[in-house]
């Protein structure tokens, strides 16, 4: 996986930490100081008041401009702390790992490129407040559907383990567990989005061999 000998190790380094009833800024917290010396990210907190108590959600953008990695734990607003167990902690690890990574995909995208003045310095990773129409031209974004098509490619071999993945990526739309491949399809489900997906799915052949 894309860095992920580091990130696995410092996240599970911090698992007895974490354990229990943390409140966010003690999860974000330790986060960031786990990852300070190794791979930088910036870990914060949002809240939503339609979340249940225990529903969380990894978000996570990359700023052109300065080369920072965000990642954001969007959690309810119902309560301050969020229960982490041994029974959810391999999703919850899973979810800050693929979101630490996509953005590091997108780092390296723009490492050799001259950011245009005129353009937005930021890249979303699941855009959870735009609009339709945004979501689209988002998801259509090339640098996207590589970093993407990495993010199907873990989920395969996470929710699929000991399966071939590759008859898994070939049977891909009668599966229930590849959410970002659902994302895809939900968001385009008006249209005819062929020629995406076919983009898509190839990002996802060629990334699965580093993930598995």
């Amino acid at each position: 996986m894309y860095l992920a000998p580091i990130i696995d190790s410092v996240l599970e380094s911090k698992k007895d930490t974490l354990l229990g009833r943390p409140t966010y800024f003690y999860i974000t917290d330790v986060l960031n100081r786990a990852f300070k010396k190794t791979e930088p990210f910036n870990f914060r907190f949002e809240l939503y008041k339609e979340y249940e108590k225990n529903e969380y959600y990894v978000t996570g953008l990359f700023d052109m401009s300065t080369g920072k990695r965000h990642v954001i734990l969007n959690f309810s607003k119902l309560v301050k702390t969020f229960n982490i167990t041994p029974g959810n902690w391999s999703q919850f690890k899973f979810d800050i790992a693929q979101t630490c990574q996509h953005e590091t995909i997108h780092r390296d995208q723009w490492a050799h490129r001259t950011v245009p003045a005129d353009v937005d310095k930021t890249l979303d990773f699941r855009n959870i407040t735009g609009t339709l129409s945004d979501e689209k031209i988002y998801l259509a974004d090339i640098d996207e559907i590589d970093a993407y098509g990495h993010d199907i490619a873990m989920e395969i071999i996470f929710k699929y383990p000991g399966k071939d993945p590759y008859q898994i990526l070939k049977t891909i739309d009668t599966r229930k567990k590849v959410r970002s491949y659902i994302y895809y399809k939900k968001t385009f489900s008006d249209e005819d989005w062929g020629i995406i997906k076919n983009r898509l799915l190839k990002k996802v052949f060629l990334w699965l061999p580093q993930v598995h």
